[in-house]
């Protein structure tokens, strides 16, 4: 009776869990299929100099590392373009003197995949706020980076479900 009742338990608990994971697909790193890409430097048109960098960085480097793709600069299979819009440093929690206690920065990066003829085969808006404590040492670059190294995991993403799709519809 006992090891029936606990059966039954089992099966139940397995039938709720079972549902649940069904939406996970794993990242396929064949997707890319060998294929070259280009990733020129993200536009940023703010006046933080240089903050496109490390957001072109973690992309390039995301996608050779978890994709089968290779980096060309001449004649490449596919393009991924991207924008930072309005990068914004903010201060929150002020303390005597001027200075801040716990800052924020946010940053909006826009992004755009298209095939050797132009042909655009997706494109997307991340969009990313985050804190940070000033007396940890934590500065609004090394925040930044956070961000980045987020976004670009999330683009890669993207562009794998986008290979995915296009590869299945024959294009």
């Amino acid at each position: 009776m006992r090891n029936a009742r606990r059966g039954r338990l089992l099966l139940a608990t397995l039938a709720l869990a079972t549902p649940a994971c069904a939406g996970y697909e794993l990242l396929d790193p064949a997707v890319g299929r060998g294929r070259s890409i280009a990733v020129p430097p993200a536009q940023n048109d703010s006046s933080w100099i240089g903050l496109e960098a490390p957001l072109t960085r973690f992309l390039r480097n995301d996608l050779q590392r978890q994709l089968d793709l290779r980096l060309e600069g001449e004649s490449p299979d596919l393009l991924l373009e991207t924008i930072l819009v309005d990068p914004l440093r903010h201060g929150r929690v002020g303390l005597r003197g001027g200075a801040f206690a716990l800052g924020s920065v946010s940053v909006r990066v826009e992004w755009t995949l298209s095939d050797r003829s132009g042909a655009k085969l997706a494109s997307g808006k991340e969009t990313r706020e985050l804190e940070f404590v000033t007396t940890l040492e934590q500065q609004s670059r090394t925040t930044y980076d956070q961000i980045f190294q987020s976004v670009s995991e999330k683009i890669v993403l993207d562009v794998a479900a986008a290979l995915r799709a296009a590869d299945r519809s024959g294009s």
